[in-house]
């Protein structure tokens, strides 16, 4: 294995056993109360776009009604408004499944299936309102991969892809469903999105992330492959964009220490 890997040569024979994995410390994070705005916004979520359309499903029956002032009076009257609604209902199912499908590859990264940058710069700016309204803690994390350009130059783009899924995979496994939110910015570059969430949590969730990928691929365990971290916890006077770029300079703070720390060099991160 290269060395500009950073895989120290005595772990070369033994990248795929042995290995122990000490997990972090468990974090519990704090109740999210459900206000009646989010509430409502999870419903029509749930519902989905385009709903209202059902509501043509009906509109044979009342033209008919409108036109001669009374219901259909025989069977086969009734069997063609019935074939009419059904027809009516299928193609409304039919444009709210292909809405959802340009939905999902507008929203979603194609090679991890995390939400992509669209998708970010429209979650950061609702939840910095929220955060602000509610003024409960929000959290953000920028991940960025170490030396990514040489490990695709040296193992290929394939084992660059992986290395992309597994921190995909390792993100959707140590978030909570349907609170916080995952995001491949581009490249190498993720991000995440934590409500109610302080940033003591999000280091949690920062470790775990690193934990699953060292317990799923010996490059991870042995230090071959690794992120940096940018850990920001929102403050109510701020921008989004202001959070954004506190997160990014806290990111490239701690490349910085870590790229120290392997030279031999004690860093500091304040």
């Amino acid at each position: 294995m290269d060395a500009m890997l950073g895989i120290p040569p005595q772990a070369e024979g033994r990248l795929a056993s042995n290995l122990q994995i000490v997990l972090p410390p468990r974090v519990d994070f704090p109740p999210m109360l459900a206000r009646p705005r989010d509430r409502a916004s999870a419903f029509f979520g749930r519902v989905g776009a385009l709903a209202w359309l059902y509501a043509l499903v009906p509109i044979p029956l009342v033209t008919d009604w409108l036109e001669i002032g009374s219901l259909p009076t025989s069977p086969r009257g009734w069997i063609t408004e019935i074939v009419a609604g059904a027809t009516i209902a299928a193609l409304v199912a039919r444009v709210r499944r292909n809405q959802q499908a340009l939905e999902i590859l507008a929203r979603c990264d194609g090679l991890t299936g995390l939400l992509n940058r669209r998708a970010f710069e429209a979650a950061i700016d609702v939840e910095c309102a929220r955060a602000r309204r509610s003024r409960s803690p929000l959290s953000v994390v920028y991940l960025d991969i170490d030396h990514f350009k040489q490990i695709n130059d040296r193992l290929g783009h394939a084992a660059g892809d992986q290395v992309l899924r597994q921190v995909s995979l390792g993100i959707s496994e140590s978030t909570r469903l349907h609170v916080d939110a995952g995001f491949r910015l581009g490249g190498d570059e993720f991000a995440l999105v934590l409500p109610s969430s302080s940033k003591a949590h999000a280091m949690a969730v920062v470790e775990r992330i690193r934990t699953f990928c060292a317990g799923h691929d010996p490059l991870w365990a042995v230090g071959a492959v690794d992120f940096s971290a940018g850990i920001v916890e929102f403050d109510l006077n701020e921008t989004a964009a202001e959070l954004m770029q506190r997160s990014d300079a806290a990111m490239y703070l701690d490349k910085g220490n870590r790229a120290a720390s392997r030279r031999g060099v004690a860093g500091k991160i304040p």
